[in-house]
């Protein structure tokens, strides 16, 4: 079903542009039509090695053109797509296969030796594909598939998205075909509303297993008649971003930070009037222009061209939003990027949900809120603050975990996990996960998230994570910036200056009192980063343990 739309269209305009890579540093784009090819001649290909419907396809590749074919021919075919990330280590890669028994893998010439090491008992049907792109090996799917191959129902089982496993073992999570299309609809329902239902240029950069890039930088993208350009490496995005000049773009908290941590350490270098211009540019930009004087304005009209045009140059020139997921963003860093005149749209979601539940509306952006619901999403609080969801959004369950799918839907509502606020003009605030909710030994409850994201803001720490469960005080794990480690002031000095002004605006018993320095940052190669770069914290906590203990005095 997720396939039909996208092959009528390529029918109907097959030389329009969609799909784009790069081979030999030069951009190289695929119509709708070659696309749609790939798509038949990949579909007619698995169902010749006898992948039906409901067989499981895993794929391991970068984010390139492939991957989207690969989706597309399973949608068409039926068959369940159990997306893998490219820094999955080779145990990770094994309990995948292990948990959803695929029939087929289709993997990237350059991950083909991960693949191979893992030791698996299953029989595969294995599809290398090589580099340069190429669109699936066009000289051997060379078949034609079927026209009378049913089309799968909406409530045919699309995909397993792996959880991100921050708690232990991810999950997989049971999306339908008909609960991928739901917030697809939803979200182009967002886009109308916005004048922004027209085809856009899309840079695709997070990996694409992961199921927020997987709706709104595949499918989301594909429905509107948009292109999709890929950026394979992070440390390519910038010159990425000038060359494609994206109109949307997808993104993490974590790339905000990033950039807000490089542009300011740029403004800190230059000159003090430079300085005091880029923080007139932020004042004025928070503004809203009623509240404006007419020297205000007039200045601002300097500030426009002299800082924030600079600033839009360097994503490209033409982005009209980012789109913030994935994790709670730091309501400052969006206050930053507001001043300088990028927009930002934060929203909220969860694999479960498909994933988005809520969005921020272009035009009535609420800076410290991840939105309202989308259209046809209920939500509600239960008694101890969790967000509860309803909707066709809504996964069909836990990949044969029948007991973890009970208890986080009940009656047809998701149990969220996520500690939440609803104003009365419907903008939800999420406010930390049930799971990290801290307890000290006065009973007072502290959610960490805020001020670890509070924390984190401060130009000398790069990562923080909040301890205390149990414990009179907090304490926090943090790791300290490269400015910080190189500069002239001692580490522990830095960090106690940047907690103090932490603590300047926290009620006692939230205020950390100590901290311990971490002697590394939380990474992928360590096991303590998700692939969406979020620290698996109670797995930090715990290798922190006897360290903990020790500052504690226990």
């Amino acid at each position: 079903m997720l396939a039909t739309s996208f092959l009528r269209s390529a029918e109907s305009a097959p030389d329009l542009a969609c799909l784009w890579t790069q081979i030999d540093g030069q951009w190289q784009c695929y119509s709708r039509g070659e696309v749609a090819d790939a798509v038949l001649r990949l579909a007619a290909y698995l169902t010749a090695q006898g992948v039906v419907a409901g067989d499981r396809v895993l794929l391991l590749m970068e984010n390139r053109p492939e991957w989207a074919v690969t989706a597309l021919a399973c949608a068409r075919t039926g068959c369940v797509l159990v997306p893998a990330y490219t820094t999955h280590q080779p145990s990770e890669l094994a309990y995948i296969v292990e948990q959803t028994e695929p029939k087929a893998c289709i993997v990237s010439r350059d991950l083909i030796a991960t693949f191979e090491s893992i030791s698996t008992t299953q029989s595969l049907t294995e599809i290398v594909c090589e580099s340069p792109s190429t669109l699936l090996f066009p000289e051997i799917l060379t078949g034609v598939l079927d026209p009378e191959t049913p089309t799968p129902s909406r409530d045919a089982l699309y995909a397993l998205i792996a959880t991100s496993g921050t708690n232990g073992s991810p999950k997989f999570v049971m999306l339908s075909h008909g609960n991928v299309q739901a917030n697809v609809d939803s979200v182009c329902e967002v886009l109308a509303e916005a004048d922004l239902l027209k085809p856009q240029r899309f840079l695709s950069f997070l990996p694409l297993p992961h199921a927020y890039e997987h709706m709104a930088g595949l499918h989301l993208p594909l429905s509107c008649g948009s292109e999709i350009y890929y950026c394979d490496r992070l440390d390519r995005l910038a010159t990425d971003m000038q060359s494609v000049k994206p109109t949307l773009m997808t993104a993490v908290p974590r790339l905000y930070e990033l950039l807000y941590a490089r542009i300011t350490q740029g403004v800190a270098k230059t000159s003090p009037i430079q300085q005091w211009l880029f923080a007139q540019t932020l004042r004025l930009g928070a503004m809203a222009p009623a509240e404006r004087s007419l020297i205000d304005n007039l200045f601002n009209g300097l500030c426009e061209r002299l800082v924030r045009a600079k600033v839009r140059k360097r994503f490209g020139g033409a982005l009209q939003y980012f789109v913030s997921g994935g994790a709670a963003l730091n309501p400052k860093i969006a206050e930053f990027f507001t001043g300088l005149g990028v927009g930002i749209l934060q929203g909220y979601g969860q694999t479960e949900a498909s994933p988005v539940i809520s969005v921020n509306r272009p035009g009535a952006v609420r800076l410290d809120t991840v939105g309202p619901p989308l259209k046809g999403v209920e939500v509600k609080l239960s008694e101890s603050g969790e967000l509860l969801v309803k909707g066709t959004l809504v996964m069909q369950g836990y990949w044969r975990q029948p007991e973890a799918t009970a208890e986080t839907i009940v009656d047809g509502w998701l149990h969220t996990g996520d500690l939440a606020a609803i104003d009365p003009d419907g903008h939800i605030r999420i406010v930390g996960r049930c799971k990290d909710l801290i307890i000290n030994s006065g009973g007072e409850n502290i959610a960490p998230a805020p001020l670890e994201q509070a924390i984190s803001f401060q130009a000398e720490i790069e990562q923080a994570v909040v301890c205390g469960d149990g414990r009179p005080w907090l304490a926090a794990l943090v790791y300290p910036t490269e400015a910080a480690r190189e500069g002239d002031t001692p580490v522990d000095e830095a960090i106690r200056a940047a907690m103090k002004r932490v603590n300047a605006s926290l009620p006692v018993y939230q205020q950390i009192r100590k901290w311990i320095v971490m002697e590394a940052p939380a990474t992928l190669e360590n096991g303590l980063l998700t692939p969406t770069q979020k620290v698996k914290r109670h797995r930090l906590i715990e290798q922190y343990r006897d360290a903990l203990d020790a500052l504690y005095g226990g």
